[in-house]
């Protein structure tokens, strides 16, 4: 069986100053039940807290992997993060209620290639394991996009990117929004992440 192990960890945050580091863990902890319940559908895993900010859960297929990325960006949104996606087989069996820590195997080696990778090559998105190569084209331009905008901008769009499946909107003034949308080209971004999208359902 394949799977798609998911490792998210905070870019950057053993340089992140006391303030800013010291909030994230206890958020992190709680959100838990919400994000495995949120999930339970597609988890073969659950997620669970390694190396005091990394996030990892275990998914049974990579279509849940972009909505997975963009809920945890969309949660811990003062923050950076480079989430990084492996795919492949476990060498462990999956206990019942097993977290993804608890496993091993090439989907995690994969995954955790690709967590190296992002922050060598600062991308915040990195996968590992998959057969098409235009993932990581796709990635690196989802990557480049995301550094040229300012902080509000990304906040932004993580969180249109995050609420259009269920329909949630962005709290802003309707003028203030357009001009947003206006600054970051929406429009092809979203057609940029709907090949995005196609591509991660194929895999």
């Amino acid at each position: 069986t394949i799977y798609v192990a998911v490792i998210a960890d905070v870019i950057g945050s053993r340089e992140l100053a006391p303030p800013r580091r010291a909030p994230l863990h206890l958020p992190l902890r709680h959100a838990l039940p919400d994000l495995n319940r949120l999930w339970e559908r597609d988890l073969a895993a659950r997620f669970a807290i390694t190396l005091g900010d990394e996030l990892q859960c275990l998914l049974k297929h990579a279509r849940a992997a972009w909505d997975v990325t963009h809920a945890i960006r969309r949660t811990f949104d003062t923050v950076d993060w480079v989430v990084a996606c492996g795919r492949g087989a476990l060498t462990t069996p999956i206990p019942r209620g097993a977290t993804a820590p608890e496993l091993d195997g090439p989907c995690f080696h994969a995954a955790r290639a690709a967590v190296e990778q992002g922050k060598t090559e600062r991308q915040v998105l990195a996968f590992g394991g998959f057969a098409n190569p235009a993932l990581d084209a796709l990635a690196r331009y989802y990557s480049a996009l995301y550094w040229s905008w300012t902080r509000r901008q990304r906040r932004a769009a993580t969180a249109w990117r995050w609420t259009a499946p269920t329909g949630g909107r962005v709290r802003e003034n309707p003028s203030a929004l357009s001009h947003l949308k206006r600054r970051v080209a929406w429009p092809l971004v979203q057609e940029g992440d709907r090949m995005f999208r196609s591509f991660l359902e194929d895999a």
